[in-house]
């Protein structure tokens, strides 16, 4: 959200808590009810994806705010009494001198509330260097100290001062190891907060570092059949050439004995095997030629339809590894996919269009309407569920974090047993 969309949504936050407090009737608990339906509300049509992280953060802050408020109750009980216990009543302006002492101390706790929310902001911040995107399951396990802080602090504040028949008990006063207790408490809360976030923290770096692993091992896979189709089309070449030789005798004897037209039927069948020898599918680069071949290759054993409409887009500065490795995940998922369909069922298609400033790629196949998704929601391969190694089953979120470095996206429609996965790429400036 932009600073203007912030500040409107902390407007109808406080003017809901002054309407609230307002209310002739206690409304204890009720505004951070009626808060996070106001926030949900609001994401849900702004961003779902980012409503699980705005609810985490406003549990965040609640502990924030709750830490505070336990250790201030502990501190300013001590402190009050020693500050007004100290006046003498007998002597002239000692009522002056009480709230000219109580002013200050309200000023104190202003002072102290600045400080510990900043404190506590920058602790969050320090291990919280990246912002990553967060599932329901995670906002609830990282929220539960929130929670805790909250309900404690209710409860103390409950009991804090109970009124009864002809006195009031004053919990601090009556139990004062508390005052040391609650800010135990409160510090105990906050670094559990703290460790859980780190933790989770820690746990998405490495899982983004495992995702940019198994793509350097792709680009190494990648090279691999390069050299294996490099390796194998110089093989034909050089059996080519060899052929040649005896071939050229051949005709030149049907020339020398002035057998034209033997010579020219001669010439017609050559020249059909030189164009069977070649690859079929040229892009204008090597890298994306050995992926597509090899696809199409794949394809033909299995007995799968195979078109191709793509040509690698030379002047859009995109790296033709990035482009072989989304070709790569959308070929083998869609490989993947039509292998449990009969022949007569399977159909790849692969379409590559520029469009101003960006390049489309899309990628069509049949499947047989499953669908298996991660706990993340996102779609994964099938050979996730069998293997243990993870290699396998990255598939279109390494096609998703290539499409954001080139400042694209991905955008995958299923239906009447169609998978079509559009990738839009974006060129960097030069």
């Amino acid at each position: 959200m932009n600073s203007v969309k912030r500040i409107v949504l902390s407007v109808v936050i406080t003017i809901e808590a002054l309407c609230l407090y307002s209310l002739p009737f206690p409304v204890k608990g009720l505004f951070t009810v009626i808060s996070v339906l106001t926030i949900a509300a609001i994401f849900y049509f702004y961003d779902k994806k980012a409503m699980p992280h705005i609810i985490f953060v406003f549990f965040l802050w609640q502990n924030v705010y709750y830490v505070w408020h336990l250790i201030n109750t502990a501190a300013s009980n001590s402190i009050t009494d020693m500050v007004i216990g100290s006046i003498d009543y007998s002597l002239e302006g000692a009522i002056e001198e009480l709230w000219l002492r109580m002013f200050l101390l309200m000023l104190a706790q202003v002072i102290f509330m600045t400080v510990m929310v900043w404190g506590e902001f920058l602790l969050i911040k320090r291990i919280c260097p990246e912002q990553y995107d967060m599932t329901w399951t995670e906002a609830v396990y990282l929220s539960i100290y929130s929670a805790v802080s909250y309900f404690i602090s209710y409860m103390i504040v409950d009991v804090m001062v109970v009124p009864l028949q002809k006195e009031v008990f004053v919990l601090l006063d009556e139990k004062r190891s508390l005052r040391y207790t609650l800010t135990i408490l409160a510090v105990l809360i906050f670094i559990g907060e703290l460790s859980a976030i780190a933790t989770w923290q820690r746990y998405r770096r490495l899982k983004e570092e495992d995702l940019l692993l198994q793509e350097q091992v792709q680009e190494q896979e990648f090279l691999r059949k390069k050299i294996e189709f490099t390796e194998k089309h110089h093989d034909q070449i050089r059996t080519l050439r060899h052929d040649m030789a005896g071939k050229l005798m051949i005709l030149k004897s049907f020339i020398e004995n002035n057998r034209y037209q033997d010579a020219s039927d001669f010439l017609s069948e050559m020249d059909i095997e030189l164009n069977a020898s070649g690859v079929k599918y040229s892009t204008g680069n090597p890298v994306t030629d050995v992926v597509i071949n090899e696809a199409a290759t794949q394809a033909e054993k299995q007995g799968c339809t195979f078109e191709c409409e793509f040509s690698y887009p030379e002047d859009k500065s995109i790296s033709a590894m990035d482009m072989a490795i989304v070709l790569n995940n959308l070929l083998d998922n869609a490989l993947e996919a039509v292998a449990l369909l009969s022949e007569k069922e399977r159909f790849i298609k692969l379409y590559g269009t520029s469009k101003d400033n960006f390049y489309l790629i899309k990628a069509e196949n049949s499947y047989d309407g499953t669908v298996i998704r991660d706990k993340d929601s996102s779609i994964v391969s099938r050979k996730k569920e069998k293997t243990d190694n993870g290699q396998h089953g990255i598939g279109l979120k390494s096609v998703k974090n290539i499409a954001e470095k080139y400042l694209g996206g991905v955008k995958v429609e299923t239906g009447n047993n169609t998978f079509i996965v559009t990738v839009m790429l974006q060129s960097k400036e030069k």
